[in-house]
């Protein structure tokens, strides 16, 4: 099966999916989420697959949803809302629930969005150049997903969450939300290695094992967090105009993507607190 920005690969019982927009740091465009969709749709209905690994093409694993200019959503009727609204994280979240076990291998910055596809993921091998963060709350938005609170301590998930502050690899891997880091160069072939090896478990003993770390979170609450989560940003997209957000889109609409970020981060490089 062939897409136009993402690759699949399947080897011996192995999928491997890349993400394949190395131009926009593999920046999820509709047209990658429904690549993604239809590649995922793809490996869970293929009985002879028994791990996949996620990863990008490129210097970023995953920059986050598309903001570049022409990508704004088209206006909708209020009763539309809500499926346009939720298609894109609930894409993201297809990872959580895969029937085979996934392996993220993060070859650089998994940001936003891209950070969501790499947590989502049950194993996560990083380089060591990559990056985690979430800074969506710079420009009064929240995170397409809430995962921390179910992978690492509450501390850290909330520095996470309310400062948009990055984490290198090292440091993820501190917090348990990375297994282990690599050499840049030996990423993939440690993510394919790692992928041998759980492949040699028996599936139907790895699926349903897995099914059953799911069914666990799920007791702990994960579904009703993710559902509670999608009203939170549903009512963000129907708040007033705050002004930091309305001067940011200004800035970003009238001098690009470059300029917007700038504004956005920009006052974030100065020393960081305790994270």
């Amino acid at each position: 099966m062939e897409f136009e920005n993402l690759v699949l690969e399947k080897r011996d019982g192995i999928a491997r999916l890349t993400m394949n927009r190395p131009e926009k740091r593999n920046a999820l465009s509709p047209e990658l989420l429904r690549d993604l969709t239809t590649a995922l749709d793809d490996v869970e209905a293929d009985h002879d697959l028994r791990v996949v690994i996620l990863t990008g093409s490129g210097s970023a694993f995953s920059s986050g949803f598309d903001l570049s200019p022409g990508r704004e959503p088209p206006s909708l009727p209020e009763t539309a809302y809500w499926e346009a609204t939720h298609a894109a994280p609930r894409t993201l979240l297809r990872l959580w629930y895969l029937r085979q076990p996934t392996i993220a291998a993060v070859n650089g910055a998994a940001i936003a969005a891209g950070n969501v596809l790499a947590l989502a993921c049950d194993i996560v091998v990083a380089s060591d150049q990559a990056q985690f963060a979430e800074p969506e709350i710079r420009h009064v938005a929240h995170s397409p997903a809430l995962l921390l609170p179910f992978l690492t301590a509450a501390k850290p998930a909330r520095w996470f969450y309310y400062t948009g502050d990055p984490l290198d690899a090292a440091t993820a891997e501190k917090l348990n939300l990375v297994n282990t880091v690599v050499p840049h160069e030996q990423l993939q072939d440690t993510a394919w290695r790692m992928a041998e090896r759980i492949a040699q478990v028996p599936p139907f003993a790895a699926q349903m094992m897995k099914r059953s770390l799911l069914g666990a979170y799920d007791a702990m609450g994960f579904r009703d967090a993710f559902e509670q989560h999608l009203m939170v940003r549903m009512v963000e997209g129907l708040t007033p105009e705050v002004p930091e957000r309305e001067a940011l889109n200004e800035i970003r609409k009238a001098l690009g993507l470059r300029a917007f970020l700038e504004a956005r981060d920009g006052p974030f490089r100065q020393e960081r607190g305790p994270g």
